[in-house]
């Protein structure tokens, strides 16, 4: 059985900007169809496991954070590939100043934030689960393991086109597996995140103005929560989904050899994150 769900976006930038030198967002985007033209590989069943998606709520003028930074590492070194990060800058703590000059909040990043409760910083959500506030560092490693990977609910493929379609554009073509049959409606969502972002952070009582800042969220695809996919009569078997989005990353100031688009399949009742995978853009 197969639906396919084939949406793009494109970037429209605001009237305020007069150059394509560097903007902040927001960006603001309108939907329309677009076809898919890339050819998924066959899907090795034997290959495919379940991820866990570890959202870290940080800021640059928190001084604790560089502590999560550094216990987001240990588990990213213990974990491999099956941990997929997402550091989002929100509270105040994240709000850009003189001696902080770079804005890395975003729109869909405060959403999260404020829909979770998060105040105190360095907090961390695992797989979306319903814990307001998020849990402190010390208890990251646990709620990881806590994850039940001993199945695998579904698998997401993603290829990425940049500069393919139009320069500077970055269309991103999924591919949504169902392994397990699902009863409750699912979403997808498509974040684009960043690594390499030299930008000042405060550590303690000292500020390091050459902090490199890793997977910082810098937006949504397809808006905070997603898209809803047509999984309301599925049955039992390998039922698949697709769909496209494109970007134009020409008026941003993100370096496209240091991004990555990040799928999240959920649960649209409990938020339980199903699957979630990760593909740089080249």
């Amino acid at each position: 059985m197969k639906r396919i769900l084939a949406l793009s976006f494109s970037c429209c930038l605001m009237l305020l900007a007069i150059s394509c030198d560097k903007i902040e967002g927001p960006y603001i985007v309108t939907d329309t169809d677009e076809e898919i033209t890339v050819q998924f590989p066959d899907l090795d069943l034997s290959t495919v496991y379940r991820k866990v998606l570890i959202e870290e709520y940080t800021g640059h003028r928190c001084p604790n954070c560089p502590t999560g930074h550094e216990k987001l590492d240990e588990l990213l070194a213990r974990f491999g590939d099956t941990l997929i990060p997402i550091c989002i800058h929100a509270t105040s703590l994240a709000q850009p100043t003189t001696e902080f000059p770079d804005n890395l909040m975003t729109e869909v990043g405060t959403q999260l934030a404020n829909d979770y409760q998060i105040d105190g910083i360095p907090a961390a959500i695992i797989n979306r689960a319903n814990e307001p506030m998020g849990s402190i560092p010390a208890r990251w490693l646990s709620k990881v393991q806590a994850v039940d990977r001993s199945h695998t609910p579904a698998a997401i493929q993603i290829i990425n086109q940049y500069g393919e379609t139009g320069e500077d554009v970055l269309k991103v073509n999924v591919k949504v597996t169902l392994i397990e049959e699902q009863t409750n409606p699912l979403r997808i969502a498509l974040f684009i995140v960043e690594d390499g972002i030299v930008s000042p952070q405060i550590d303690g009582t000292d500020i390091i103005n050459d902090y490199v800042h890793n997977h910082v969220l810098r937006g949504s695809l397809n808006d905070t929560y997603g898209t809803l996919l047509d999984n309301a009569s599925t049955a039992a078997g390998l039922t698949t989904f697709t769909m496209a989005k494109s970007f134009s990353l020409a008026c941003t100031n993100w370096n496209p050899a240091h991004c990555s688009v990040v799928a999240i399949l959920y649960d649209k009742n409990n938020y339980d994150v199903l699957q979630v995978e990760k593909k740089y853009i080249y």
